[in-house]
């Protein structure tokens, strides 16, 4: 509980003089900056119009006055450093933990622990927001607003799930049977509920049976948004009791009526690994979030650290102990969460896309340690996977959703990467070849991140019409440097195919702020470029942004899509409502539809299913086929071979180049 911990005292630190600064300008604005001592600058006062004439503006700004104004600001700034200072030696979180477990207070305590967890989210939300604003060229702070505010109740929302799956303020736990981890008959799955019956009926998944065993590792595939994470959630009880979604039929976990019981509750036998582990971490370091389910169980200090560190021995990952999660790789964050998952022993390990931000290496460590939680330690093991061949070395049994209802299968769904290239037909096949000239040239780009170099000395060009696939482990440098590149910020140079050697443009002068940007940047987080509440609006501002005529991302995104015939209704949903493979080719019009000469998108199959995978190759292409250069980074090998004409690869911030791109890893292979 007493650690310091620099972070929240420098966070005070930053509140507290932009409270101060806020303080000074306002008395400036509102006349209250005049007083004894020298005058600065004598502003004329500036009556407002009626209703508001007795509000007066600026005035003479003396030091007498700046003074005053920085005194009165001192009391609340002292009051935000002496929390910040608490903050930084007492785990504040830990405290409202322990008082959550019961008492007067409990309810009171469990709303505290999430809004503290969540307020470092608050200004993550911020840079993530800032950085997507920048990359759309949009301008001014009510672009923030909106999105800021999103990202942080996603955030919330996140954390609070991940707080009920681990037991927090759980006051009936109930124990598992370990001879029957999962029993399911005549199961329904939706959302919504009340006297909206038709808005309750638009979309549910049937599970007429699904009963598994100790010691197996079953695998779950089907497309983006067919239910697999609603069936793990239904199962780890956040489904029906957090997100108040709706089940009926007969769902037994460890014995234990799902329906009846909440997930705080079965916490000591179920397991749950969320799809994107880092949105729910709930601490600040690695041996925090492997024991928290035990820390707030009331675990003794000693007995968690024992704990921890056995399990991170068994899990591989002894060397991050100690380690701050937010410095943790996409692989790293995904071991970190299995530990916490399996901390305390479950008879049932719920596991949703593990393998969705990993690279091959990584893959192949996840499906192995998964395997052996499976087959050494006996617990049963439920993974929802697109990629649902690479665990053909470890899997016992196979289900898919098809048609709306969740069936077995007698092998691993057809959704390999092989098949995959060969639904697609090869786009390279067709390809119209590399246009003469240079559409993109990168020349000694280096990044740093403090003291480590992410980006070393990095160079190579790219024709117009040209997909070049940029491969490379987690924590290579790719989107560090396609971040460089697409923001010019960093030492190095980047130029496209209509400027000269100099930076300048084709006409010899440099362009204007307001000129169109040249070079387009989809990131990993590409729901981060959206803005706005419906897909017609967002089109709107897109082509407003970028000063163009109106219609023409909107055009581009349907064309995308292959001209769908709901045109109405798709205009009039919310961008986060639309599947993933459609918010990503959205995002790819929103940044292409502009002047760009040259597109990065990075991790584009990130969260896609085989079908989607299709359509963005055929989407990118398109884009290039215009004469475009598209650089991708991404991690899948197949859909790489697939629709790239050339692939380079990243090791330690270093680039290599090969003269093809890879070909696709076999079936079921670590690769």
């Amino acid at each position: 509980m007493f650690r310091f911990r620099p972070a929240p005292l420098r966070l005070a630190l930053v509140l507290a003089a932009v409270f101060v600064a806020t303080r000074v300008v306002y008395r400036v604005l509102f006349a209250g900056a005049g007083g004894p001592g020298v005058v600065l600058v004598d502003l004329p006062v500036v009556r407002l119009a009626p209703p508001f004439e007795h509000v007066a503006m600026f005035g003479p700004i003396t030091t007498g006055g700046l003074w005053a104004a920085f005194v009165s600001a001192l009391p609340i700034a002292l009051v935000i450093l002496a929390f910040g200072v608490v903050n930084a030696c007492v785990d504040v979180s830990r405290v409202f933990a322990r008082a959550a477990r019961g008492g007067p207070l409990a309810g009171s305590a469990r709303a505290l622990v999430i809004a503290w967890s969540t307020f470092p989210a608050l200004a993550d939300a911020v840079r993530r927001v800032r950085l997507a604003r920048r990359l759309r060229g949009e301008r001014g702070a009510g672009a923030l607003i909106v999105p800021v505010l999103e990202h942080t109740i996603e955030r919330s929302i996140a954390i609070a799930a991940a707080m009920e799956v681990r037991g927090f303020a759980a006051t009936h736990r109930v124990e598992g049977d370990c001879a029957r981890p999962v029993e399911v008959t005549g199961a329904v799955l939706g959302h919504g509920e009340g006297d909206d019956r038709e808005r309750a009926d638009r979309w549910s998944i049937a599970v007429p049976e699904l009963r598994l065993e100790p010691g197996t590792l079953a695998v779950l595939a089907g497309p983006t948004g067919s239910g697999k994470s609603t069936l793990l959630d239904t199962l780890g009880g956040v489904h029906t009791h957090v997100d108040g979604g709706r089940a009926s039929g007969v769902l037994r976990v460890g014995g234990v009526d799902r329906l009846a019981v909440p997930a705080r509750d079965t916490a000591g036998f179920v397991g749950v690994v969320a799809q994107d582990p880092r949105l729910g971490f709930t601490s600040e370091t690695v041996d925090d979030e492997v024991g928290f389910a035990l820390t707030v169980r009331g675990v003794a200090p000693v007995i968690v650290a024992a704990r921890v560190a056995e399990v991170l021995t068994r899990i591989g990952a002894e060397h991050l102990a100690g380690r701050e999660l937010r410095s943790l790789s996409a692989g790293e964050a995904t071991l970190v969460a299995i530990g916490a998952a399996i901390v305390e022993q479950p008879l049932l390990l719920l596991v949703d896309e593990p393998l969705a931000d990993l690279d091959p290496e990584a893959r192949a460590r996840i499906t192995g340690l998964l395997g052996r939680i499976a087959h050494e330690a006996g617990v049963c093991v439920l993974v929802a996977e697109h990629r649902a061949a690479e665990f053909a070395a470890v899997a016992d049994r196979w289900f898919e959703i098809s048609e709306g209802a969740v069936v077995e299968a007698s092998s691993a769904p057809d959704s390999t990467e092989g098949q995959r290239a060969a639904s697609s037909g090869d786009a390279r096949a067709s390809l119209p070849g590399r246009r003469a000239g240079v559409g993109l040239r990168v020349a000694g780009i280096t990044v740093r991140h403090g003291d480590q170099v992410a980006v070393d000395d990095v160079s190579f060009d790219a024709a117009p019409g040209e997909i070049v696939a940029l491969g490379g482990p987690n924590g290579a440098g790719k989107s560090s440097l396609f971040t460089a590149i697409a923001l010019g910020t960093e030492p190095g140079t980047v130029r496209t195919g209509d400027e000269d050697d100099s930076g300048q443009d084709a006409s010899g002068h440099r362009p204007s702020r307001s000129s169109r940007r040249r070079i387009a940047l989809v990131p990993d987080r590409s729901d981060d470029l959206l803005f706005t509440d419906t897909v017609e609006a967002e089109c709107r501002r897109a082509d407003r942004t970028g000063r163009r005529p109106r219609g023409t991302t909107w055009a581009l995104f349907t064309e995308l899509l292959g001209h769908p015939t709901d045109r109405d209704e798709l205009a009039a949903r919310h961008p986060r409502d639309l599947s993933a493979g459609q918010r990503r080719l959205l995002v790819i019009a929103v940044q292409a539809a502009g002047e760009a000469s040259a597109l990065l998108v990075d991790e584009p199959t990130r969260g896609l299913d085989p079908s989607a995978q299709t359509a963005l190759a055929r989407a990118l292409r398109l884009v290039a086929d215009r004469g475009r250069t598209v650089v991708i980074a991404t991690h899948d090998r197949g859909f790489a071979a697939c629709v790239a004409d050339r692939a380079l690869s990243m090791r330690e911030g270093r680039l290599e180049e090969r003269r093809t791109p890879a070909a696709p890893a076999p079936a079921g292979g670590a690769a």
